[in-house]
């Protein structure tokens, strides 16, 4: 819980940077990877969440961003509220966002449409959700939530596409077990390296 009250739960490999207590007229945070936020309202004094290519503003609402620095991806949910999207350097507006909306950035353009997946939130309860994902995509997050390097030899599995839960505390040869049993592959894992290699 930050100084003003807003509760904030941080995703695997994420940081966030925040003052001890909010001076000024805006309550200023950074984010490098993915946090959920529910704000405490403040007319007066606006809530930023700075990544590494845009900014989330807020007055008192519930959203998720997902920005890690090492990562192309950057998306933002919004589950209650209203937040606006401000792009650094950029000389449009921004973009507003309503409830069940979600934005992310394609290029250097931002892109609106509806949250296509309730469960994706379950990351603040331990649990990794797929819904009709790809294995390169499930592979992709894989690294992301688990700090691996997956080196896939095996690239006829990628097209595939793989729908289920995991709890995060049964790790990442938990998740490849499990899709083993649809997807014909075998995997090594060197400890040293903290690579895993999908034959």
């Amino acid at each position: 819980m930050l100084a003003d009250g807003t509760k904030v739960w941080l995703n695997s490999r994420s940081t966030l940077t925040f003052p001890g207590s909010f001076k000024g007229n805006i309550r200023n945070v950074k984010l490098d990877g993915e946090g959920y936020f529910a704000v405490t309202k403040n007319v007066e004094q606006p809530f930023i969440v700075e990544t590494n290519k845009c900014n989330v503003k807020v007055l008192g609402t519930e959203f998720n961003v997902m920005a890690y620095a090492a990562d192309s991806v950057w998306e933002t949910s919004l589950l209650e509220g209203a937040v606006e999207i401000l792009v650094p350097g950029s000389n449009n507006s921004g973009m507003r966002l309503e409830p069940n909306m979600m934005a992310s950035l394609k290029g250097n353009r931002l892109v609106k449409g509806r949250i296509k997946e309730a469960d994706y939130f379950l990351w603040r309860e331990g649990l990794l959700c797929f819904n009709d994902i790809s294995v390169r995509d499930m592979i992709e997050k894989l690294k992301l939530y688990y700090g691996v390097d997956i080196v896939v030899n095996n690239t006829r599995i990628l097209k595939n596409r793989y729908t289920g839960k995991f709890r995060t505390k049964d790790g990442v040869e938990h998740v490849l077990k499990v899709l083993k049993l649809n997807n014909k592959f075998t995997y090594t894992k060197n400890d040293e390296t903290n690579v895993i290699t999908i034959n």
